[in-house]
């Protein structure tokens, strides 16, 4: 082949690539345009951003500096303020501790505490390398047995004042607190503050569903039922009604018939309350017996005793806590985290302090705060703002930060059915699968993703789109997004 013919084929070459970009780009762009003119959006918002990584890049900007509800998108920030500032191996530490004197006899005359520092996973039995509530407590009992008591002359008393006694911000529904999305926070954490209620299902659909069990057993708790038996397949359509601190808890909606048996998870209204209860349960049954009460370091007036700490128990790495906080998306992890941020930054565990330390965070990393208005860490209040913009500019610092890879670990990861996370029925089949991640977000009306992905190249593109106020079906957004989602990794 002469020199002549090589330069004309490798011009053709150029051209051809050149020409299949431009279309990959125009798909893009046809995709993003279909998006943002959607029917289902003609009296809703959408915003998208999206940036090559490495060479700054904008690709996509529709709206992006529109302050939109993030819902769940909003636990990104949280992970990665908490990663700096905490540290990949933070650990939380809960501790057993007695006050007066042990007896020859085995008399303790004095008091049990357990005091937290803020562990989500206390006595969980969804979280791996942790002890479930029931295995926790034969290790505790054993250390109890360990010091020689025999009788317990006092009470078990919770401490839970490391983090402030207002557990869920001024802005969460009445509709999501007595759910197991809507636990509050606590200093002093267990079984991820929920319990499962059991019901029986009527025998035709209307019949009232009878409440079975709960489990674990929460002393104190009472139900007015209103659950109703649902069709064959209807899924939980059920909610727990309550607040904070209540023990009355209301049940409303459906579960479906068919079925022997059907649970929902409700939160513990005192989770610290409810520990202290179980522990003293479990004291008496294996013939410890406890002459005090089961109470809260809030119920105790003027408790200045001597303590001696006996044993602790700490939670995993906070890299693994976030693992799974960004995989399930678990409210109660976020809302702890920014607790802690709070009390480790400015000694102030309280709402207005934590979020303070999440706005200083974006304004040391020059990330713009316009648009900005945080009630919560986890996304759970609709009265949260953040832009796309603000959110592709955290990722893009994230990027090069020491503890990115524990942060991008974390993202669900897209058409991967091994991957835990909540992509993994996304881009099934397509360049975007196994590559892509990004964290989901739905609330009512509410739909968002944000996240990464790897062009052809082999570039990392950040990207952030946002969905509030649409009609009709959700999926109809998540659909919308997922094909945008492909296209970015189309990208050359």
């Amino acid at each position: 082949m002469n020199l002549k013919l090589r330069c004309v084929l490798a011009f053709v070459l150029i051209l051809y690539c050149f020409a299949l970009a431009q279309q990959k780009q125009t798909r893009l762009k046809n995709s993003v345009e279909q998006a943002a003119s959607h029917p289902n959006l003609k009296y809703g918002h959408w915003s998208m951003y999206a940036l090559n990584c490495r060479t700054g890049k904008v690709l996509v900007n529709v709206n992006s500096e529109k302050g939109l509800a993030p819902a769940s998108n909003l636990k990104l920030l949280t992970s990665a303020v908490a990663l700096e500032i905490l540290g990949p191996d933070f650990r939380m530490n809960t501790y057993l501790e007695y006050s007066g004197t042990i007896n020859q006899s085995g008399k303790l005359t004095g008091n049990i505490y357990i005091r937290g520092e803020g562990d989500p996973t206390l006595g969980s039995s969804e979280m791996d390398g942790v002890l479930s509530l029931d295995t926790l407590m034969t290790v505790w009992l054993l250390q109890i047995k360990k010091l020689g008591i025999k009788t317990i002359q006092g009470s078990i008393i919770a401490d839970d004042s490391y983090l402030d006694f207002v557990p869920t911000p001024d802005y969460w529904f009445w509709i999501d607190m007595g759910n197991y999305y809507g636990a509050g926070t606590s200093g002093l954490c267990v079984n991820e503050n929920l319990y499962y209620l059991y019901f029986k299902p009527g025998e035709k659909i209307g019949d009232p569903a009878a409440v079975v069990r709960v489990v674990p057993g929460v002393p104190g708790l009472f139900f007015i039922n209103h659950m109703r038996t649902g069709p064959v397949g209807s899924g939980d359509n059920g909610y727990i009604y309550h607040a904070p601190w209540q023990w009355l808890h209301q049940l409303e909606g459906t579960i479906p018939a068919g079925v022997n048996e059907f649970s929902i998870k409700g939160s513990l209204p005192d989770p610290a309350k409810f520990l202290a209860q179980y522990l003293k349960i479990k004291l008496n049954e294996t013939g410890i017996e406890v002459d005090g009460v089961a109470q809260t370091i809030r119920e105790v007036s003027g408790d200045n005793n001597q303590r001696i700490t006996f044993y602790t128990t700490s939670s995993p790495p906070l890299k693994d806590i976030i693992y799974r906080l960004n995989k399930k998306s678990i409210n109660l992890y976020a809302e702890q985290i920014l607790k802690l941020l709070g009390k480790r930054v400015n000694s102030q565990p309280d709402w207005e302090s934590s979020l303070q330390v999440v706005k200083d965070w974006l304004k040391s990393n020059n990330i713009s705060t316009e648009g900005l208005f945080l009630h919560d860490g986890s996304g759970l209040s609709w009265l949260n703002r953040i832009t796309t913009l603000s959110f592709v500019r955290m990722l893009e610092v994230i990027s090069r930060k020491s503890y990115f890879n524990h942060f991008n670990n974390s993202l669900p990861v897209a058409g991967d059915s091994a991957d835990i996370g909540t992509m993994k029925n996304f881009c099934r089949g397509t360049r975007a699968a196994r590559n892509l991640r990004a964290k989901t977000g739905g609330l009512e009306r509410v739909r968002t993703h944000t996240g990464y992905v790897h062009t052809k190249k082999g570039e990392l593109v950040c990207f952030s789109m946002m969905a509030n106020d649409f009609s009709g079906s959700g999926r109809v957004i998540e659909s919308l997004h997922e094909k945008i989602m492909i296209q970015l990794a189309e990208l050359p």
